[in-house]
């Protein structure tokens, strides 16, 4: 009798409920964990020769292409040249918009002259850029391209990548002379400003200026 209502004692106790939260996050505690030491081991074991070997850069080979808007490269250049020219009293600005706009003043017989000079942008085939001057913005003067240039070139803080030629009436920029702080160079290879779009290639420092 005694051991009958034992047993049915036991038949009728509530079961212990099973916490399946509980369980769940346990399980994925362990996989968060466990793949996690996964990608540490793989992160920290080292490469092997071969495979070394075989990934070598390719220096003369573009690491990236990169394509901006005109109102991307327009904030580049205006964030550049703030910085370029913070300790210079003149100042002057360069825009893209229908075409390249470069912007500033100069002085003409004593009188200091506001002027936009416009220029039309082509590509050349080692990525350098040649700003073709076409009109220049300072009303009814009569003062010719070449004496801006000229005047801009004498007068003004240029990088030294920026070259002027007033006879010609165009500015080269020789983005094959500019270097990124982290060594990184920039070749343009498209311009095309009436559909607004502006490619650059990014070459990674070669091997030898690594060394």
């Amino acid at each position: 009798m005694t051991r009958q209502k034992q047993n049915e004692a036991k038949s009728t106790s509530p079961k212990k409920a099973i916490n399946w939260w509980r369980w769940a996050t346990l399980i994925l505690l362990g996989l968060i964990l466990g793949s996690g030491i996964w990608f540490t081991a793989k992160i920290l074991t080292p490469y092997n020769d071969q495979i070394t070997q075989s990934a070598d850069v390719d220096d003369s080979q573009p690491a990236f292409s990169v394509q901006l808007t005109k109102r991307q490269v327009n904030h580049i250049v205006d964030y550049y040249l703030n910085d370029y020219l913070k300790d210079s009293k003149i100042k002057y600005t360069l825009t893209v918009g229908d075409s390249a706009v470069l912007g500033g003043h100069f002085k003409f017989f004593g009188a200091t002259i506001k002027f936009g000079l416009q220029f039309d942008p082509l590509v050349r085939a080692n990525g350098d850029v040649e700003l073709q001057a076409t009109k220049l913005n300072i009303g009814s003067l009569p003062v010719p391209i070449s004496y801006v240039l000229n005047y801009v070139g004498h007068s003004y803080k240029l990088p030294s990548w920026v070259k002027l030629n007033s006879s010609k009436e165009t500015v080269v920029l020789k983005l094959s002379k500019f270097k990124l702080q982290n060594g990184m160079q920039l070749k343009a290879t498209k311009i095309d400003l009436p559909n607004d779009d502006i490619d650059f290639s990014v070459y990674l420092p070669s091997s030898s200026t690594k060394d």
